[in-house]
């Protein structure tokens, strides 16, 4: 069965922060325990990074720069994102509070933070998260990975798809990135454009043309790659969406563990 420690370590959790002191000693708490943390200093930087990675919790400051946590949050509820949201802030007056509530929070933490505070909240929230928004994940009989586990798998599926990607194309990415989230993995292959492409590319007019070729690139080797992935988690998989972004050179794979 699940643990709460298994479930932190399948949770994506951005943590939103300008102050400096409080955000290193809280990334040091997070990354020790949850599966991929992302970080932004202000609510500008945080909608980006909610776009790209669209985490299962926000944690977030309210009085930041350029853009405070209020703001931005309900920048993402517009967006119709529906994370669950931990506010921390230095603040207490009843009004802030009451504001928060109404954009959607699940909690508002005090500042100086209680770190076991913090993270019986994230273990609350993300057990509710695996129980009524996704399916369990088998993987070798375990219901949810470790986050030892997670890390081993997601290594071997990082090195599998390099390889993959420089076999067949003839040059590898400068990075890969594996996340398995229940029943979903999602793979995300950084510069991978060649060098045709690249000068295809920096005539405008060419991007979706690359972009369709980089995606029957995939399809056609897809079953060798399912194979590979399948071998190492052992469960059936099956890509379920190719999305290619030439302007920014990644390559994003989902796929779904059966």
């Amino acid at each position: 069965m699940t643990n709460k420690n298994n479930v932190l370590s399948n949770l994506r959790v951005l943590y939103v922060e300008d102050e400096e002191a409080t955000k290193y000693e809280m990334i040091k708490l997070l990354k020790r325990r949850i599966g991929k943390l992302y970080t932004a200093e202000n609510g500008v930087e945080g909608i980006e990074a909610f776009k790209e990675n669209n985490p299962h919790i926000v944690i977030t400051d309210l009085k930041m720069p350029i853009m405070d946590g209020l703001e931005m949050i309900r920048n993402i509820r517009k967006m119709g994102y529906t994370s669950s949201i931990i506010i921390t802030s230095a603040l207490s007056d009843t009004e802030t509070i009451i504001e928060a509530v109404e954009v959607g929070i699940v909690k508002y933490v005090v500042k100086p933070i209680n770190p076991m505070e913090l993270i019986h909240t994230m273990e609350k929230v993300g057990r509710e998260i695996f129980k009524n928004k996704m399916k369990e994940t088998v993987i070798e009989d375990n219901i949810l990975l470790s986050k030892e586990e997670k890390l081993i798998i997601e290594k071997k599926i990082k090195s599998e798809v390099a390889h993959f990607i420089k076999v067949h194309s003839g040059k590898g990415p400068k990075d890969v990135q594996v996340f398995i989230e229940g029943d979903v993995l999602e793979i995300k292959a950084f510069n991978t454009l060649t060098n045709l492409e690249q000068h295809l590319i920096s005539n405008n007019r060419n991007h979706s043309m690359v972009e369709y070729n980089r995606r029957l690139f995939y399809l056609e080797g897809i079953n060798g790659l399912e194979e590979r992935v399948k071998e190492i988690l052992k469960n059936q998989v099956k890509v379920i969406d190719i999305i290619i972004d030439c302007r920014r050179d990644i390559d994003r794979l989902t796929f779904s563990i059966l």
